[in-house]
């Protein structure tokens, strides 16, 4: 019969492994209360014939019999006499004696009926022995039993690596089986070999240790790797049961020095130990690596290239965690920690574990940190909050080595790129950006590029720093932007060269709002003090295009690829009531200038040439500065372009007047003769350039608020335009589905609610 003591359970998993094994035993079904709440019951049975049965869990494992009998006493005898069920259950995680039973018996005499309903953890093993299925389900459990340390142990001091098994039994308690470890199991069955790679601090380590501790359990050898696949070789028996385990097997000795790996054959090596392991029934290889360090790996070795490697590849992200999965992860973190109750209580003030629980830089290695006084520096209570906060907003103390030491330059050159262009870009957009800076920083520090440095860094990248997928590039994770932003803002060096590279005016705009967010840091002082210099690269990208146009056989296509050009007014003068700058007030004035030339030629967006109106008549320092002259020849610039205005764009028109910085008759005589055209001509106009439904509901809906908002007669217009829609929509094809379905993948996925989460970490104060 297997032994536990339970301690590596927290009070929720010792609850369930109760439910399951009362309702494989008892062969019923139990109802579970949630935890905090459960007024004397944890779970219950209650047929419709009558007589309620009441299970009442004690995770007592580290406690005594007399504080157990001490706590009964006070707190639950009292539910139990109010609720006077038929029959009171009783299940222990502490070993009980025939005394101890009898006590327990006589305390709540007379709802338990006998011996048979104390249960203890001695009981609770023999229930275990008999189903054998619920003991191999509760993976934390049977790990931890002094049968399975006993043939780990044994195991792991023939191979010599008993302080390493050790250190991985530790981090059991805390452990949460997530989507990805079915997943590299899977791998590690059909391939013997499985690599588990992901970005840092995502559990790459711990989730590779508790594979590598289950196979223990049915008698594998464990050999712990440290330096290269050398030690592995040596122990290497081909008849005997052996898990090999390399953790960061590319970290050191391929980025310390590329050329000296490659030269030693450490690729082949490795290579060639993957493909001993895989003909052997009897190994089982586990590696992990930073998902970064495996993809740059991948450029520069052949061998890698052009072995299996990939096949076998676990990729752990965020996302493998689920909602209630993160809510565990926190949760065991504090139960098994060392924190007294005074931060625990920090944590359960407000509901702070749900803020860190949703928080978009949720990892394990952070939990695991703010779990740590001495991580934190060991804060007093009162600023623990604050810490924890400060470690959730800035934790780019999990990605400074890899940007310093462990990519390429063509890499970091790719991030700040992707940085300056957005969350979302096209790659079409992004290389040429990515070929400014990259050329630019080459030239500046001597350093070698070639025509296809763009594909190897995007390669290098994606699935570590960045995602790349549909010809698009993003951050893979909110933490990877927020620390580029930050290498950018305190290095304004970096900030002046990216923005003397841009090809983009939003790049600039980009850098410029970093350090609006940040004025703390150094680059705000910086461009302040050499405005000049900022003030070049704003006009070298100031003038280009917005918009790529594309001819395809259904017609040509727009696309975004930069500020709208009248929104980059607002922000031109924005920069330069900031830095109050003649050289920018003169910049915003020819640019000013050349937007209402430009409108000549070109359609105007009126409502950002609205926004810029409003900006200007904020702007104390650019008004005195003869800021007004400039905000009357933009005015005038789009009075005299009124005939172009949509019904959309004369909701806001109408609006304007009565917050304008000045407004004549003359201006409102223009806006009423292009309004009177509009309701004659123009709305007409409109309607023609509606292509589908969508854009004739729009139209209808500007139409209607224009008719409410300023008693303006479209009645006949609207109801022309309901009959165009029924007409198109009697024409198009009704779309039938199919396809992915994203709820339905979602149904497969653990559902916790976040009130059942609050009732969880309520037995924090327990």
């Amino acid at each position: 019969m297997s032994r536990y003591d339970y301690k590596s359970l927290s009070p929720l998993d010792f609850e369930e492994l109760t439910r399951d094994l009362l309702q494989a035993e008892w062969n019923v079904a139990l109802e579970a209360f949630k935890s905090g709440r459960d007024q004397g019951i944890d779970l219950r049975y209650a047929p419709l014939a009558g007589g309620t049965t009441i299970v009442q869990c004690k995770h007592y494992a580290s406690s005594s019999i007399s504080n157990l009998l001490s706590h009964l006493r006070s707190t639950e005898l009292l539910k139990v006499e109010r609720l006077r069920p038929q029959r009171y259950v009783l299940v222990i995680s502490l070993p009980l004696s025939p005394a101890d039973k009898d006590k327990l018996i006589e305390l709540f005499r007379p709802f338990i009926l006998g011996p048979v309903d104390v249960i203890g953890a001695d009981d609770l093993n023999g229930l275990l022995s008999r189903h054998p299925d619920i003991e191999r389900a509760n993976f934390k459990l049977w790990l931890t039993s002094a049968t399975v340390l006993d043939r780990v142990l044994n195991n792991a001091e023939i191979s010599q690596t008993e302080f390493e098994v050790e250190r991985i039994r530790h981090k059991l308690p805390v452990f949460v089986q997530n989507k990805a470890f079915p997943r590299a199991q899977q791998l590690l069955d059909e391939h013997r070999v499985v690599i588990i790679s992901g970005v840092p601090g995502i559990g790459k380590t711990t989730l590779a240790e508790m594979l590598l501790y289950a196979h223990l359990e049915d008698g594998y050898q464990p050999i712990v790797m440290q330096t290269d696949v050398g030690e592995g070789k040596r122990l290497f028996r081909r008849q005997s049961k052996q898990i090999f385990y390399y953790d960061d097997f590319l970290g050191q000795t391929f980025l310390g020095d590329q050329r000296t790996y490659l030269g030693s054959n450490h690729d082949a090596a490795l290579v060639n130990f993957m493909d001993m392991v895989r003909n052997t029934p009897h190994s089982r290889f586990v590696l992990t690596t930073r998902e970064h360090i495996l993809r740059r790996a991948f450029q520069i070795s052949e061998r890698f290239l052009h072995s299996t490697m990939m096949a076998h590849r676990c990729v752990l992200e965020l996302g493998d965690y689920s909602f209630g999965q993160r809510a565990r992860i926190l949760y065991n973190h504090l139960y098994f920690s060392d924190l007294p109750l005074a931060y625990k209580d920090v944590i359960l003030q407000d509901d702070f574990f749900l803020e860190i629980i949703k928080h978009d830089h949720f990892n394990p290695r952070l939990v695991e940190w703010l779990a740590s006084l001495t991580r934190l520096q060991s804060p007093p209570p009162e600023q623990y909050k604050q810490r924890i906060t400060a470690l959730l907003q800035s934790p780019e103390g999990l990605w400074s080595h890899a940007f310093a030491t462990q990519i390429s330059d063509a890499g970091r050159d790719l991030l700040l790129a992707l940085y300056s262009l957005g969350q979302w870009v096209d790659v079409v957009d992004l290389e040429p950006a990515f070929e400014a800076i990259h050329r630019g920083n080459s030239e500046r520090y001597n350093r070698p590029h070639s025509p296809g440095d763009f594909r190897t860094a995007l390669q290098e990248l994606d699935g570590a720093f960045l995602s790349y997928r549909s010809g698009h590039a993003e951050f893979i994770n909110p933490s990877i932007r927020d620390f580029a932003a930050s290498v950018i803002c305190r290095t304004p060096a970096i900030a002046f060269n990216l923005a003397a590279d841009a090809i983009r005016f939003k790049q600039l705009t980009n850098v410029w709002d970093l350090a609006i967010e940040r004025p703390d840091q150094p680059l705000r002082a910086a461009i302040a003090a050499d405005a000049t210099r900022f003030q070049s690269s704003l006009k070298q990208v100031l003038y280009g295009e917005s918009t790529r146009w594309e001819k395809t056989a259904k017609g040509i296509f727009g696309s975004s690829i930069d500020t709208g050009e009248e929104a980059r007014l607002t922000k031109l003068v924005e920069i330069c009531e900031a830095l109050q700058d003649q050289g920018l007030l003169r910049l915003c004035e020819e640019y000013g200038a050349h937007l209402v030339d430009r409108w000549g030629k070109r359609s105007i967006d009126f409502r950002d040439t609205l926004n810029a109106l409003e900006s200007m008549k904020e702007r104390a320092w650019y008004l005195s500065q003869g800021g007004q002259s400039i905000h009357r020849t933009v005015l005038d610039g789009l009075l005299g372009h009124l005939e172009m205005a949509s019904a959309f764009d004369w909701l806001a028109l109408l609006q304007f007047p009565d917050s304008a910085l000045e407004w004549s008759d003359r201006d409102e005589q223009q806006l009423s003769e292009a309004l009177t055209h509009y309701r004659s001509e123009g709305v007409r106009y409109d309607i023609d350039n509606c292509t589908d439904t969508s854009e004739l509901n729009d139209l209808r809906t500007s139409l209607t608020e224009l008719a409410q908002q300023y008693g303006l007669d479209f009645a006949r217009t609207i109801a022309s335009i309901d009959d165009t829609i029924s007409e198109r929509e009697e024409r198009e094809p009704e779309y039938e589905g199919g396809g992915y379905s994203r709820s339905a993948a979602a149904s497969q996925t653990e559902v916790v609610t976040e009130d059942e989460v609050r009732e969880m970490f309520k037995t924090l104060r327990e």
